[in-house]
């Protein structure tokens, strides 16, 4: 069968490594960036679609981080950690991963005034109001969290 018969994009998927803050929908980058004030390259969700992909593909480690850098700045509130983890899992699930053990370092959460144990069980939240969503429309997917540290931060 040839690959454009969508028997990749039907078979179930099995995810082991991916990253929380690193695939956001960029119109969920723009909501969350107006909600708090933060600045991105552009206001046009088209453009910051194509700005994320051509940052992610430049061969550049530095321009590569700093997409990160705009994720997580966009996610240092309770509800912004809820939405995108939420919103991680639906995509997922629409994308026919049965199965994703999801990384992120919380302490990367915690410029708005969040403590730690507030960033997990937001995110855990998130996860579980997207597993429910996905198990209703037909998608289950089972979920998995894996919490990291930064080796060089301070705390």
């Amino acid at each position: 069968m040839a690959l454009a018969d969508g028997v990749i994009g039907k078979a179930p998927k099995v995810l082991l490594h991916d990253h929380l803050d690193g695939g956001l929908r960029p119109q969920t980058v723009l909501d969350l960036a107006r909600e708090c004030g933060y600045t991105l390259p552009t206001t046009d969700v088209d453009a910051l679609a194509h700005w994320f992909h051509d940052a992610a593909l430049s061969g550049s480690l530095e321009t590569y981080l700093e997409t990160f850098a705009h994720t997580v700045g966009v996610m240092q509130t309770r509800e912004s950690l809820v939405r995108v983890a939420r919103e991680c899992v639906e995509d997922l699930a629409a994308d026919g991963v049965v199965y994703a053990e999801v990384r992120y370092a919380p302490e990367l959460h915690t410029a708005g005034g969040l403590q730690l144990p507030e960033i997990v069980e937001a995110v855990l939240e998130g996860f579980e109001s997207g597993s429910q969503a996905a198990a209703e429309s037909g998608t289950p997917i089972v979920m998995r969290v894996l919490l990291t540290a930064i080796r060089t931060a301070a705390n």
